[in-house]
C-alpha cells in the first residue's frame, strides 16, 4: 500500500513541476503574482495556501525526528510551495514500513 503512496507522490510531483516550468515559460512569478493579488479571489488563494501550508509545517515539525533538518524543509516548503510537501511525502515513504509511521510522530526518544 505504501507503494502506491509513493507511485502517487511522484506523478503529482511532476505534474506540478511541468506546471510550473509552463507557466514559467508564459510569464515571470512576480508578473503572475501581481495579477492574482488584483483579484479578491486570489487574495483568498493566497490566503488557502498559506494557512494548508503552516499546517503541512507544523505537521512536519512533528513528525521529522531530526530538528535542524525538519527547519531546513520547513524553510524550502515556504519559498517553494507544494513541491516540498510532495518530496517530502515521497521521502518519507520510502522510509517508513507502516502507514502510521508515514503521518504520525515518532516516539519522543528517537527525537535529535
Amino acid at each position: 500500500m505504501l507503494r502506491i503512496v509513493v507511485i502517487l507522490c511522484g506523478i503529482l510531483l511532476g505534474l506540478l513541476a511541468t506546471a510550473i516550468l509552463i507557466a514559467s515559460n508564459y510569464s515571470y512569478v512576480l508578473a503572475g503574482l501581481r495579477y492574482l493579488i488584483a483579484n479578491p479571489w486570489g487574495i483568498v488563494t493566497l490566503i488557502n495556501l498559506g494557512i494548508g501550508l503552516l499546517f503541512i509545517a507544523v505537521w512536519l515539525w512533528l513528525v521529522e525526528p531530526v530538528r535542524w533538518r525538519a527547519a531546513i524543509w520547513i524553510i524550502a516548503l515556504f519559498l517553494l510551495g507544494n513541491v516540498v510537501t510532495l518530496a517530502y511525502l515521497l521521502c518519507r515513504t520510502c522510509q517508513v514500513r507502516r502507514w502510521s509511521e508515514l503521518f504520525l510522530p515518532s516516539r519522543s526518544s528517537e527525537r535529535q
